[in-house]
């Protein structure tokens, strides 16, 4: 089987050149990436406990679904994709929060970010993910070195755009 290409981009996010994931992670090159944040209406957010065979940060947890962007492929499409492969949600209209530049151990990503209200079960993929938890906010941002740098990153930028959405909504 094929590896997986990944655009690489450059600092406006424009794709300069097209490599193997294996490629992009040994050398640490910027490329696009999802995170989508999945909060239950009683405030709890959905965490994955990622399986120790991940080529990025292996048992480590995750606040949010999402990966790296195949070739070619736009950030909607793999949030989606995403969301459907490691958690088993589909048929979701999820909230576009941006893309933001993302810095980590990892590496640099261009992230699309994304929210999903959501109250159900989940059928996460068992080769990705081992373990969906419920955590609290607080839970999270206490034990922040537990989870993968770049998803505490985006579950920040999330929290904020969350918080200003708010904002402008009770204005109107």
């Amino acid at each position: 089987m094929a590896e997986e290409l990944v655009d690489i981009v450059d600092d406006n996010n424009q794709v300069v050149d097209t490599v193997t994931r294996s490629e992009m992670r040994r050398h640490r090159r910027l490329h696009r990436a999802t995170y989508i944040l999945i909060r239950h209406p009683d405030g709890l957010y959905y965490v994955q406990r990622r399986t120790d065979t991940k080529d990025y940060c292996p048992g480590m947890l995750d606040v949010c679904a999402g990966g790296v962007l195949s070739s070619g492929e736009d950030y909607g499409a793999g949030a989606l994709r995403e969301l459907a492969e490691e958690m088993g949600i589909y048929g979701r209209e999820l909230e576009d929060l941006g893309i933001h530049r993302l810095n980590a151990a990892g590496g640099q990503v261009f992230g699309g970010i994304y929210f999903l209200e959501y109250q159900g079960s989940c059928r996460p993929q068992p080769e990705e993910v081992a373990e969906v938890l419920m955590m609290r906010e607080e839970e999270i941002l206490a034990s922040a070195q537990e989870f993968t740098p770049d998803s505490i990153q985006a579950f920040l930028i999330a929290l904020d755009v969350l918080k200003n959405l708010d904002v402008l909504k009770k204005r109107r």
